[in-house]
């Protein structure tokens, strides 16, 4: 009997007020998801929080509000969860999509026709990502889960249908695998953010100096090391890649379209 796998994803950052936004997760067999659940959730648990929202975690709010400035417990409490990760997730995935960008293009060609919206189009993104890595695994395509309550959804089942893939959304109670997509998507965008503000900048005053370069190396170290926990993949849809995308998928531009 083949072994059956399941994917699970987040999202973290919105269309409007962030510069990136992401969707990030995991693949791994039910087998190992369901001991998953159980660390997890035990960690959890013994430090009398409910779930791992990264947001919350990092500006120490909702059930981490005492958390602030004991920096000794939120390291043990990462280590335990990130080895969690380690023993039990077989792949990363990560994508990101610059918001400028997608505004840009979408404002020059009908990409929002074809794409629906950020959100839609990193979560098929993401999932194109993990159909590749189990085919050559020579596995079946697993069960894609997503947490609900992100904006987008519609458009990213109507994506699926090129594959075709029917993704499940799920609440997060119900769904705890999605906590690795959390903790991934809020790291991922985080990091995609910093690097992005500094390299517009050095495009905008042409100042290419040394120590921002040096920043911005050790912005992307940060990430690399959480995603050696196990190997993953992570993208980063940028101006040159969505059009790229325009002119392989024959998107028109607007001024084009004839009424």
């Amino acid at each position: 009997m083949a072994m059956l796998y399941a994917a699970y994803f987040d999202a973290s950052g919105k269309h409007e007020g962030y510069r990136v936004l992401t969707i990030a997760g995991a693949v791994s067999p039910l087998k190992k998801w369901s001991r998953f659940e159980k660390q997890w959730n035990k960690v959890l648990l013994d430090e009398g929080v409910t779930e791992f929202h990264a947001t919350d975690f990092a500006a120490s709010q909702e059930e981490y509000r005492d958390w602030k400035g004991d920096k000794v417990r939120r390291k043990e409490f990462l280590e335990r969860l990130v080895a969690i990760i380690r023993a039990n997730v077989n792949k990363l995935f990560s994508v990101s999509v610059e918001l400028a960008a997608w505004d840009k293009i979408n404002s020059e060609y009908c990409f929002a026709e074809r794409f629906y919206s950020p959100y839609s189009l990193a979560g098929f993104v993401v999932i194109d990502q993990t159909l590749r890595w189990a085919k050559n695994k020579k596995l079946k395509p697993p069960e894609f889960i997503f947490e609900d309550g992100d904006d987008g959804w519609s458009g990213l089942v109507e994506l699926c249908k090129w594959d075709p893939i029917t993704p499940i959304r799920l609440p997060k109670a119900k769904a705890v695998p999605c906590q690795v997509g959390d903790m991934l998507a809020w790291k991922s965008r985080i990091t995609a953010t910093n690097t992005l503000g500094k390299l517009r900048e050095m495009e905008r005053t042409g100042n290419y100096d040394e120590e921002t370069i040096l920043t911005i190396q050790s912005d992307l170290q940060s990430l690399s090391k959480l995603q050696q926990v196990c190997p993953g993949t992570a993208n980063l849809l940028a101006p040159e890649t969505l059009l790229s995308m325009c002119r392989k998928n024959k998107i028109p531009r607007r001024t084009a379209i004839v009424l």
